[in-house]
């Protein structure tokens, strides 16, 4: 009922849908052992399954998910990578349960989280964790520039990660302000944007918060982004969501200063 409400305010205000990567919190918890089809209200959720599909396709809303940075295909640690897979296949299989298409236009965004070994090694160990995952899954997963230094920037995921695999780059603003490259930031706009070939890119937008950490998300914006005469769709991951979208079409529209 929550999901198939907020799609249609997502409608009503023009804004993409991110999945909450918690609406499902024990399915994948492998010592809970349980399942959709295992619990007594299965029909129920069934049915408010085939709600929600009926709202996309009325509205068409475009649905996007971002699991939690401790899903980490390129991982060395063989019990996280399974824990992995088990996670993004699931929310995958979750999409076709609510009619989404299995591309690009409703994409699984992740992080490469991983610098151990060369460019090739991590690439070569993400892919043949990448190949276990359900077809389904495979072609709607895409990749983001982390905010870590000495993580993956947008130049190293266009030069080694993309080429290697073809899978498109996701540009978050604030992530290549804490992880900078030697792109400014419409250079690495531009190249990101190139990567998703036919289909519209989803990117992220954020705003540090006031402290020591500048990885900290802000509640609100208060600078308006450059798209650079580019279209895209755009998560604004600002901590007052809907509020925050709020206040920022205020900023831009000069009602507030």
């Amino acid at each position: 009922m929550v999901t198939d409400k907020t799609i249609e305010f997502c409608a009503e205000h023009n804004y993409v849908y991110r999945v909450s990567s918690d609406i499902f919190p024990l399915i994948t918890f492998d010592e809970a052992n349980v399942s959709l089809e295992d619990l007594p209200n299965h029909d129920l959720i069934q049915d408010e399954f085939d709600n929600i599909e009926n709202t996309i396709h009325r509205t068409g809303v475009r649905v996007s998910a971002h699991p939690s940075e401790f899903n980490v295909l390129a991982s060395t640690n063989q019990k996280a990578v399974d824990k992995t897979i088990t996670e993004l296949n699931f929310y995958s299989s979750f999409f076709d349960r609510i009619g989404l298409e299995a591309n690009y236009n409703n994409p699984m965004n992740l992080h490469v989280h991983n610098k151990n070994g060369t460019y090739s090694e991590i690439i070569d160990r993400f892919m043949q964790n990448f190949d276990r995952l359900d077809p389904n899954c495979r072609t709607r997963l895409v990749i983001e520039n982390d905010d870590k230094v000495n993580c993956w920037n947008v130049r190293e995921l266009i030069e080694h990660f993309n080429a290697a695999t073809n899978i498109p780059i996701t540009f978050d603003y604030l992530h290549h302000k804490c992880n900078p490259c030697d792109m400014n930031e419409q250079e690495a706009i531009e190249s990101c944007y190139l990567t998703w070939k036919n289909y519209r890119p989803l990117f992220h937008y954020s705003e540090s918060r006031p402290g020591n950490n500048p990885r900290a998300h802000n509640d609100y914006a208060d600078t308006p982004f450059d798209a650079y005469g580019l279209e895209f769709d755009l998560d604004m991951e600002l901590k007052m969501k809907d509020l925050a979208i709020e206040k920022y079409e205020e900023i831009i529209k000069g009602v507030v200063v």
